[in-house]
């Protein structure tokens, strides 16, 4: 999100507040830095305490809703210290969720749901083939994506992006950009995290 803070911004700026990036950006920061201090190894629970960090840490709409998302995940995996490639989509299949429920939004909505709902299904077709973490998550990062560029053919229906009507066609969207950020950055992790143990 660090990275890519301007560019969300900009993306933003089309539609929106224009202070997406700085949100997510700040908001992921609390979050790493809380995980980082923390000894919790229930991983369900260290979410859940995380997305408290991420709502105090930005309290804006994209922020109360990855917290939502962050906590339902959390909750799925709720006991865990270790997860299966099974049960990682078990908590991106929560995240998604929890984001539906909070944001009364759904797939062609113009939203983080039209790059985390694609991810989810590549997770669960490349699963279903029998693909490593790995490649489960490379697959779910080119889903969310490419997911997210579809977006500039859409039309806002919700938030203040709503209002522009057709004129939100032919921008992409911001919050489903921070979708695929944050699906790339979890697969970047995943990916460090599978080379340092081999």
């Amino acid at each position: 999100m660090d990275e890519n803070k301007d560019f969300l911004c900009k993306l933003d700026g089309a539609l929106g507040d224009g202070d997406i990036g700085l949100t997510m950006s700040n908001g992921l920061r609390a979050v790493n830095d809380h995980l980082r201090a923390s000894t919790q190894n229930d991983i369900g629970k260290a979410l859940m305490s995380s997305a408290l960090e991420m709502g105090e840490a930005v309290a804006s709409t994209m922020g109360t809703l990855m917290s939502s998302a962050l906590f339902r995940a959390g909750k799925a995996i709720q006991g865990k210290t270790e997860l299966s490639s099974s049960e990682v989509i078990v908590l991106f299949q929560a995240m998604v969720q929890g984001l539906k429920e909070r944001g009364k939004a759904n797939v062609g909505d113009k939203t983080i749901l039209d790059s985390l709902v694609p991810a989810v299904e590549a997770m669960e077709a490349a699963l279903n083939e029998g693909k490593s973490l790995g490649q489960i998550m490379l697959a779910a990062t080119e889903a969310a994506e490419k997911g997210a560029k579809q977006t500039i053919e859409m039309q806002s229906r919700h938030g203040r992006a709503g209002r522009y009507l057709e004129r939100s066609i032919g921008h992409q969207d911001p919050g489903a950009t921070v979708g695929a950020l944050f699906v790339k950055g979890f697969s970047d992790g995943v990916t460090a995290r599978l080379n340092s143990v081999d």
